[in-house]
């Protein structure tokens, strides 16, 4: 489970420069056209680009903070175990869901290589590289999730409100 956390901590990372490569970026493009320069077009594509790489590359590590939005108001309402046994529950759903994930975005990757598909923007880019990041990502999330599912911590506190 170590490499798997520092697989994650290193995609969140990796998504946390790309967020602020975008933010230059943008900067850079907004200066350029305010001094009467057409700036790149190329970052329109990286910048969409970048926002699918973000997302998936920060929520594995995401998943191992409980980092995402959820609400606990059924949790906090039901018994101890009963919230256990839910949150479990809840848990196996999210790691079924994101096998299923892996499934269909693995397929779609492939089929994409195979067939040497590009994303024709300013930059050629080959579909699978685009792709490639989903497969890995979302079974990162269904190891993470696997934790809460089997581990002795559950995702949720049973707690409602919001404990910062």
């Amino acid at each position: 489970m170590r490499m798997v956390d520092r697989i994650c901590s290193v995609l969140a990372a990796a998504a946390g420069v790309y967020l602020v490569a975008i933010m230059f970026a943008i900067v850079f493009q907004a200066t350029a056209r305010s001094l009467g320069y057409s700036g790149s077009s190329h970052v329109f594509t990286f910048t969409e680009y970048g926002l699918l790489f973000i997302v998936m590359a920060g929520s594995p590590w995401l998943v191992k903070l409980r980092g995402h939005v959820f609400i606990e108001l059924l949790t906090a309402a039901l018994p101890e175990h009963g919230g256990r046994v839910f949150s479990r529950g809840v848990s196996l759903l999210c790691v079924v869901i994101c096998l299923a994930l892996v499934w269909y975005t693995g397929e779609a990757t492939i089929k994409a290589y195979s067939r040497n598909d590009f994303d024709m923007r300013s930059i050629d880019m080959p579909k699978w590289i685009l792709l490639g990041t989903m497969p890995v990502c979302f079974a990162l999330m269904a190891i993470q999730f696997c934790r809460f599912v089997f581990g002795k911590n559950t995702f949720h506190t049973g707690q409602a409100g919001v404990h910062e």
